[in-house]
């Protein structure tokens, strides 16, 4: 009889598993693809992978070096007007190191992300998903192993939206460009990328109001990926027989955040918005008159307006503002062009103070010259260039050319095409008569080896101040404080293609604790890095840190100019010649008790 139960028991536990098995079989599984590293650290790189994917691999870090980006590419896989999904999973974590995935469009665009879970609906058959690592602030090796898998996620039994019939005639490309036959709804949005300037005419040309008569009437919806934080401005332009009127709506195309009708000036829209998440954000763009025509638009990361500097406006404009006001902060910069002087004054177009902001279209290989001139009795400008909407693009300034010469003066070698912001302030030097102060200002574009003005030594001491880690406080009486900063030197005259030359060059940072201007002993900062570029090719040619006396010196072989950079306190300058000395004072900080820190 135990026999006998025994063995039905053996019988009845081979039947459970038989059914597992069976069971486990009954649902397909996705074999995993191994990571072929390190082929797949670049876009042209990236390994192809096929929906439904099951990827692993492996990130490493160790300081600044290692292997921390993995790239696959969906190619051709994809189907249209279906959704998909990422998902990141962290399989094992060496020192606190985790990592994120970004969605691109097949042009590299930026779709979504980072973030460990993406879902979106495919207007192409092939996409760029980012693996990178996210490392823990620390030196040491560094490590995380994750799964990637992509699945075709189920229809919903909702029924989709229904398209316009035909394509009307007269359709910009933005209504047929997802694969839809119109842009007139949520669901149809265009999506676009913004980094930090799109705009319109630009992308795939100017949009139109194509069709007549509600509701029927041609309406044109967008969207773009905003990052938490961040502030960004809408702004319609180039209106041919159109009045825009501009919404803008979050993710889930219910909360209204902002809307603007004639706020761009005559019938243009111009709307200015922080984003409250990282998602997308819609832009809804109405024609209030039913009539054809066509606009243009500008989206752009504009950076977060600096406290103080934009004041409520009052009744109306100042009598006696200058023609770009209100420039008072990034946002609002005026578009000035290169060797192109004009007259601005320190009038506040609302009350309040006033510090103007310009914008300027740079291109790589050229040198800028941005000065002040022609000073009103009074007036004593202050220079702070940024290659960026933001406080953190900060890349140097300049208070007076040299003593007595109260006009600013800063030089720039560009190695990038984009806007470069400029900021004329007057900080807490009001002049005395706020309606006579006037100034000329101009951005000087030259080749390197063309002649350019010398408003200073051409080597020599120069002495500097770092830029602020943060703008001024909205509780300075007089606005916004602009510190004095280096005065750059300007590219001298080669008189054709420069021969190689070495160059000395010397380098002090201390910290004036006396006040006295000058190093003394125990002043120097130690272990700040400096490094020597040369200008025209913008190669490094050496770095080095400073000793425990804040003093190094280093010999370098370049054709012309070279510029000195010292990253941590936002220090450019340009050096010629056999032998340049730099020193770079930090100025003694006064408590409120009078001390000095």
């Amino acid at each position: 009889m135990k026999r006998q139960l025994i063995a039905a028991g053996l019988i009845a536990f081979a039947l459970l598993l038989f059914t597992l098995i069976a069971v486990s079989t009954a649902a397909p599984r996705i074999a995993p693809i191994a990571d072929i590293e390190p082929d797949n650290n670049t876009f042209d790189g990236a390994e192809t992978i096929a929906v439904p994917a099951n990827v692993t691999g492996v990130l490493t870090q160790t300081g600044p070096a290692g292997d921390s980006q993995d790239y696959y590419v969906i190619s051709r896989t994809a189907t249209i007007g279906s959704s998909y999904r990422a998902t990141l999973s962290i399989l094992y974590s060496q020192a606190g190191m985790g990592a994120e995935i970004t969605l691109y469009h097949g042009n590299t665009n930026i779709v979504s992300g980072p973030g460990t879970t993406i879902s979106w609906s495919a207007i192409t058959t092939t996409y760029y998903i980012l693996v990178e690592s996210k490392p823990a602030y620390t030196t040491t090796a560094q490590l995380v192993s994750y799964r990637l898998r992509v699945d075709q996620l189920e229809p919903t039994s909702a029924p989709p939206p229904t398209p316009l019939p035909t394509t009307v005639s007269g359709a910009d490309a933005y209504e047929t460009y997802n694969g839809f036959t119109d842009n007139n709804q949520f669901a149809h949005a265009f999506v676009f990328p913004v980094t930090t300037y799109v705009k319109l005419s630009t992308y795939l040309g100017i949009a139109t109001f194509h069709t007549l008569n509600p509701p029927g009437r041609d309406v044109d919806y967008y969207k773009f990926w905003g990052k938490n934080g961040k502030w960004y401005r809408v702004t319609t332009s180039e209106l041919s027989a159109v009045d825009t009127y501009v919404d803008i709506y979050r993710e889930n195309t219910t909360t209204n955040i902002t809307h603007n009708d004639d706020g761009g000036g005559g019938y243009a829209s111009l709307v200015s918005f922080q984003a409250p998440n990282s998602e997308y954000y819609y832009i809804k763009v109405t024609n209030k008159v039913n009539a054809l025509g066509s606009y243009n638009m500008t989206v752009e990361e504009i950076g977060e307006p600096a406290p103080g500097a934009t004041a409520t406006p009052g009744p109306g404009p100042t009598s006696g503002a200058d023609s770009c006001e209100d420039n008072a902060d990034f946002g609002k910069a005026c578009v000035i062009a290169a060797n192109d002087p004009k007259t601005f004054n320190f009038v506040p177009p609302y009350g309040g103070v006033d510090n103007d902001f310009f914008k300027m279209w740079i291109k790589p290989g050229f040198l800028y010259e941005c000065s002040t001139s022609y000073l009103d009795a009074g007036v004593d400008p202050n220079l702070i260039v940024f290659t960026g909407p933001s406080w953190d693009n900060a890349i140097g300034g300049n208070d007076d050319v040299e003593p007595g010469d109260l006009n600013s003066y800063f030089s720039y070698y560009s190695t990038y095409t984009g806007w470069l912001y400029l900021l004329v302030g007057y900080g807490d030097r009001t002049p005395s008569d706020v309606s006579n102060s006037n100034y000329t200002f101009e951005c000087k574009m030259t080749a390197p080896g063309e002649p350019t003005r010398t408003p200073g030594p051409t080597s020599g001491t120069v002495t500097a101040v770092p830029i602020p880690t943060n703008p001024p406080s909205t509780a300075t009486p007089a606005g916004l404080t602009v510190r004095s900063l280096t005065t750059p030197t300007p590219v001298p005259d080669s008189g054709g293609a420069p021969e190689s030359q070495f160059m000395r060059i010397k380098v002090v940072v201390y910290y004036d604790a006396n006040g006295d201007g000058e190093p003394g002993a125990g002043e120097g900062i130690a272990g700040i890095s400096v490094k020597a570029y040369e200008a025209a090719a913008n190669q490094q040619l050496a770095q080095q840190f400073t000793d425990e006396q804040g003093y190094l010196e280093f010999t370098v072989s370049a054709r012309g100019p070279v510029r000195v950079s010292i990253p941590f306190f936002g220090f450019s300058q340009l050096v010629s010649g056999e032998e340049a000395t730099i020193r770079l004072r930090v100025p003694s900080q006064a408590l409120p008790g009078g001390e000095p820190q």
